[in-house]
């Protein structure tokens, strides 16, 4: 998972210091290792190590080097941990390849196994190195570059755009199955970047590489057809790129690049989780006698609504605590036979750590969930899962938040499956409903974002409010109440509704605002209603979050908001649910004029 630049120059310019400056550009998609691969002679050589590319260049003296034809990658570690083997780009066995890949294979587990077996030589535990050995092994059959390519890319199952560079044809291939790619071209450059802004100064025109596509890059030109080989026309747009936002890939803060990139996050979790480990996960659910969920912050949250996963999905009910309170009160229950799930989006929170720490010294099993595989919870884990959302940046959580959830939700999927409380269909058709929801999402994000700034725009004069909601969907609440304090610098109260009529509800008038987010459960939903017309009676400012379907909505009064989103499975709708939540954050700290990205004394790592 990273970021993908490659350069090839029809005139014969030098493109290796471009590729650099390509690189520097993406470092928001990936910051573990960074390298670039050059042509010399008849070979590819490559330069690569673990750190940003600034210290790659200096160490290599990449500056000084020439060739018209170079790829680059800078990478977020999901497969193998942060390493220079694990580090992009990757080559074949006769170094004929490099191979630079951006987001997940699937069937990596499977396809590594084969290879190994017919002879390849692997060197790492990075998915995006079995292209490069799976291209050599076909084009060893056929002698034909773009068909091996074909093959190669036709045998992976995943969410992953990857460029190949070739000693052979000496050319770029681009290709993409879920992550978007950018081909931009001028005069003397043709380049492929995962980045649009990245193109910035370099070429003139781009367009966008879809799902299914290849680009087939050489001195001339560039030529795009189907995986079949049937030509595709592409149409070709200026670069529209706000020079003062280069560095977050065109928008004004990091905060809103990953709230947008959310449906692209859930894929890559979903494919970024490899079968076996996940089969193990749902085994440690199923055996153990004692469950813990500890976290802290956003994670706590997401761990609260896994526990409603894991009680209806399995029938376990686990403990959640946050990794505070654990070793004061709870760490003494803990024996062998106990499972912690410990999550933590850095994978370096303190809390969490010391309670990983305790457990493990009384015989606990460890189940770590992060977003970070090289960090201490992942070495402290007897076995991890990586949430796969690639880097965030911006200090609230947002796509780490919603993958935390899904990835929760695959758990409990695959235990339910186990302990045969679902059979296989059923297990196929939520994995197919998630996929849905990520295709969902993409189109309406720029919607929600319009209604979520209107709703913004009328909390602007409240000093105060609520964010109410109740059964599956309450931990949003006080995700929401605690988005709105990370950003915006407004003091809201996450409350479940049941309670919302014993005493919160005083304090109601104009001045304060209440953002309800609609229950799953009919009946949760219909004492909703209630509280909305209370509320709208009160003179607050009256937000509602939910699903479109819900026609009642239409019937209040008139001077409710509404941020509507599509309907899904109830299971999928704290996911969906938590980006109207995100955006009114956003929008409401952007009318505030508050420091988005970094709201003060808080920081990505709790120590």
């Amino acid at each position: 998972m990273g970021g993908i630049f490659a350069v090839l120059s029809p005139t014969q310019r030098n493109v290796v210091e471009y590729v650099i400056g390509g690189l520097k550009r993406l470092e928001y998609r990936g910051f573990n290792g960074s390298g670039i691969a050059i042509l010399s002679g008849n070979e590819v050589v490559v330069y690569k190590d673990a750190q940003l590319i600034d210290v790659v260049a200096d160490k290599y003296g990449l500056k000084s080097l020439s060739s018209w034809i170079a790829l680059g990658h800078t990478r977020y570690a999901t497969h193998g941990k942060p390493h220079a083997d694990n580090t992009q780009p990757h080559t074949d066995c006769s170094n004929s390849v490099a191979v630079a890949e951006d987001g997940a294979v699937a069937n990596y587990e499977v396809l590594k196994d084969s290879l190994i077996v017919e002879g390849h030589r692997i060197v790492s535990r990075c998915d995006a190195e079995l292209i490069a050995h799976l291209i050599e092994k076909y084009y060893t059959v056929t002698s034909d570059f773009g068909s091996a390519f074909r093959k190669a890319v036709a045998g992976l199952d995943g969410y992953f755009s990857l460029a190949v560079m070739d000693s052979h044809c000496r050319c770029l291939l681009a290709y993409t199955h879920g992550p978007p790619l950018y081909i931009g071209t001028s005069k003397d450059f043709i380049a492929i970047s995962s980045g649009k802004s990245a193109l910035l100064n370099l070429v003139d025109k781009y367009f966008r590489l879809e799902c299914g596509e290849i680009a087939l890059v050489s001195t001339s030109g560039v030529r795009v057809e189907a995986l079949d080989g049937a030509r595709i026309e592409k149409e070709v747009s200026p670069i529209d790129v706000d020079p003062r936002y280069v560095d977050k890939d065109g928008y004004p803060h990091h905060m809103l690049r990953e709230i947008y990139e959310v449906p692209e996050a859930l894929m890559r979790t979903l494919y970024t989780v490899q079968e076996k480990y996940l089969n193990f996960a749902a085994r440690l659910v199923i055996d153990a006698e004692r469950i813990f969920m500890v976290a802290n912050g956003s994670s706590l949250h997401a761990a609260y609504i896994g526990s409603y996963y894991l009680t209806e999905l399995t029938g376990v009910t686990p403990i959640v605590v946050s990794a505070a309170e654990f070793p004061l009160y709870h760490v003494d229950s803990v024996g062998p036979g106990t499972v912690v799930i410990a999550i933590s989006q850095s994978g370096e929170t303190s809390d969490v750590i010391t309670s990983v720490f305790e457990a493990k010294l009384r015989g606990a099993t460890i189940l770590g969930i992060t977003n970070y595989i090289g960090s201490r919870i992942a070495n402290l884990s007897n076995l991890y899962l990586p949430i796969g959302a690639g880097p965030e940046l911006a200090i609230p959580a947002t796509k780490t938040f919603t993958s935390t959830l899904l990835l929760l939700y695959l758990v409990s999927l695959k235990a339910a499956l186990q302990a045969k409380r679902i059979d296989g269909e059923e297990f196929k058709k939520r994995i197919g409903e998630v996929k849905n929801l990520s295709a969902i999402l993409s189109n309406n994000l720029k919607r929600i974002e319009m209604q979520a700034e209107e709703a913004a725009r009328g909390m602007v004069q409240c000093r105060s409010g609520y964010v109410v909601s109740r059964g599956l969907t309450y931990p949003l609440a006080l995700e929401g109440a605690l988005k709105l304090k990370e950003v915006a610098y407004v003091h809201a109260e996450g409350v479940e509704a049941g309670e919302f009529r014993h005493g919160p509800q005083t304090l109601l008038e104009k001045g304060v605002f209440t953002t309800f987010i609609l229950p799953v459960e009919k009946q949760a939903l219909q004492a909703t209603y209630s509280l909305i017309s209370m509320a709208l009676e009160k003179s607050t400012t009256t937000i509602a979050v939910g699903f479109e379907v819900e026609q009642k909505l239409g019937e209040l009064n008139g001077s409710l908001l509404k941020v509507l989103v599509p309907y899904v499975d109830r299971h999928l709708a704290p996911i969906i649910l938590s980006v109207p939540l995100q955006f009114i954050a956003y929008k409401l700290g952007v009318l505030l004029q508050r420091p988005i990205d970094s709201p003060r004394y808080l920081s990505k790592t709790v120590h």
